[in-house]
Formats: C-alpha cells, structure tokens, sequence
C-alpha cells in the first residue's frame, strides 16, 4: 500500500475542510479480528494506530459481494480500498470520463457510530475516495475525495450516487475543488493514473479521521464497486 499521511496532519486542516464536509445522501474488535479470517477481497482496511499514522489490514471477502470489515470500539478505521489492479483493472488506471458507483450494508451496530476529533457536527459517514501515485513526494492533488456526495452511517443497505469523475465533484487533500484553475491540471493527471480506490471513513470536519462504535459492534460489507 502507499505511503499515507498521518492523522495529527490531517487534523489540523479543519478550517479549509469545514466547508466541504456536507452530508447528502442517507444511510468489538480489535484491528485484527476485523480482517476476518476468510478468502483474501484484495482489498484493504486502512487503520489509525496509537501513533495516529496508518496501518493497513487484509480484507476478509465478502461473499456474494466485494469485501467487509468491522468497526472497532475506537474511532480509527478510515479506508477501506484496494491497489491490485491485476484484480480489478476496471477500478484502476485511466478512468477519464467515468463515474463511481457503490453499494454497501451496514449490520449489528449497536453502539453509536462515532468518529475521531471535536471538530464540526457532520455525522460519521462514508464517501467515495481514491488516489493517484505519490512516488514523486506529498502533493494535495494526489488525494481526492466525493464532496458533497457521502452517507450517514447506520444500519442498513446504501446504494451512494453515482459521482463522475469530474472535479466539481471531488476535493482534495486541503479541500479545494477539482474544477478549480488552479488544481485542475492536478485533477486530471490523477484521474488518468488512479492507483488505489475505494470509500473513506470521517466526520465532523474531515473526510478520513476515522469511525468506530461506542460498543465495538457492527460490520460494514461493500457489496459493489464499479467505474464505468
């Protein structure tokens, strides 16, 4: 997996990405046990550490759908994405003009969902997220993330919108828009060469802090993911 930037960053951004964090579509264990013990999905679950960088577990495949995890009783799970383009070549790669789509169900939460930090009063939610390499060193147009589309997360199943991968609809690692001058070339070039993909977990003022239930209860199944 790639290098991922650490959550102590991320959390200082919560002026430039408070205005982006809107909300508009519904919706115990440790780390390891959330891998589940099953057929590899190729795909992964990105976790916060104590030392608030990420670490990155298998996910166990989810049967008639794509692969699971399950929420801890710490807000720390934040990704849950896949790199193998070998497996998924419809995922990666060039997906100029193409739009996401994703379906998921969320099962056995008990406790409230919550998320990490004190910023903003958006719910913990999940939202499209992918990536383009960042083997030339840390740019903030190497990251993007749905904006406004994300849902609430509760239980049941979720069929998110589809979002075209045009920058009006996505912002990036300091929350600026896709479709603005000034980050579009950057846009562009990560749409042409996506190198991991998937959904992302936060809340409050920031799109990847991570989520978790007060009890450690409940399991998230992505049960599709398409780019087409």
């Amino acid at each position: 997996m790639s290098i991922r930037r650490n959550r102590l960053r991320l959390g200082a951004l919560g002026v430039v990405l408070a205005s982006a964090a809107v909300v508009v579509a519904l919706g115990s264990g440790s780390a390891l046990a959330a891998s589940g013990g099953g057929k590899s999905s190729g795909w992964h679950i990105g976790y916060y550490n104590p030392g608030n960088s990420l670490s990155f577990a298998q996910a166990a495949a989810a049967p008639g759908g794509v692969a699971m995890l399950n929420f801890t009783n710490q807000a720390n799970t934040a990704l849950l994405v896949t790199d193998q383009k070998a497996q998924f070549p419809t995922l990666l790669g060039d997906l100029t003009g193409k739009s996401v789509s994703a379906s998921y169900t969320i099962a056995g939460a008990t406790g409230a969902f919550t998320y990490y930090g004190t910023c903003g009063s958006t719910p913990a939610s999940v939202r499209y997220f992918f990536e383009t390499s960042n083997a030339g060193g840390f740019d903030e147009t190497h990251y993007w993330w749905s904006n406004p589309v994300a849902a609430p997360l509760a239980n049941g199943s979720v069929s998110l919108p589809p979002v075209p991968l045009t920058g009006a609809n996505w912002s990036d690692f300091y929350g600026h828009f896709g479709d603005d001058p000034q980050y579009a070339a950057g846009f562009n070039a990560a749409v042409s060469n996506v190198t991991e993909i998937g959904v992302s977990f936060g809340g409050g003022c920031f799109f990847e802090n991570g989520v978790g239930t007060t009890n450690g209860s409940g399991s998230f199944t992505l049960n599709s993911y398409a780019a087409n």
